[in-house]
């Protein structure tokens, strides 16, 4: 088998693998279901991956290292910190657009298991460091006064939520609203980031909303 079918051939597990764990959980989800889901036998699925939390982790591994890198480039930039919150959310809304099973991932298991989670990302703690950073960026700018001080527990849910939700609910809103068109849907998931900005500066930058 050559190099570039043994790519293909983890790609199709790893896609397999989410399907199966957002389908069943990952307690109820097995490598023999995994495996059937994949279009191929045990013995070829653990050539790539001997247990199900070596997948896990893969999985994870493979979304969050697609967006934490670019975090990281984009908080070393030496541009006000509003700049920098419009560029992870345009960041996260193309990765998205193009990860649509992420969301739903991701938050499956929080619900399952939260420590679960927690301790992947421990695996590998200096992809969390931007994420830290950025955070102390935008606290300074609040006790200056540059942004509104709101918590960001607040600040978050709100960005996150006009993010995520309707990737959450894909399958009605494309149906109601475009037939069904999932590249429409693609289209509309992408200029979404405009409005997700402009939230983000009325609550920050002190704007009437």
């Amino acid at each position: 088998m050559s190099e570039q079918e043994l790519m293909n051939m983890e790609y199709r597990i790893l896609e397999a693998a989410k399907v199966v764990f957002i389908r069943k959980g990952y307690n109820q989800a097995t490598m023999s279901d995994i495996a059937n889901e994949a279009g191929i036998g045990r013995t070829a699925l653990h050539y790539y991956y001997r247990t199900k939390e070596m997948l896990f982790s893969a999985i994870f591994g493979q979304l969050m290292g697609i967006i934490l890198p670019n975090i990281k480039r984009i908080v070393e930039e030496d541009i006000p910190v509003m700049e920098k919150i419009e560029k992870v959310i345009d960041q996260y809304i193309a990765i998205l657009k193009e990860n649509l099973l992420f969301p739903v991932f991701v938050i499956s298991e929080v619900n399952r298991d939260p420590e679960h989670l927690y301790q992947v990302l421990l695996k590998d703690p200096d992809k969390i460091c931007p994420v830290v950073q950025l955070r102390k960026e935008i606290e300074e700018e609040m006790n200056r006064g540059n942004l509104r001080k709101i918590p960001l527990v607040e600040v978050l849910s709100v960005l996150i939520g006009a993010v995520v939700f309707p990737i959450l609910l894909q399958n009605p809103f494309s149906m109601v609203f475009m037939d069904g068109d999932m590249d429409r849907y693609r289209d509309y998931i992408a200029e979404r980031g405009a409005f997700v900005k402009d939230l983000a500066r009325r609550m920050l930058l002190n704007y009437k909303l």
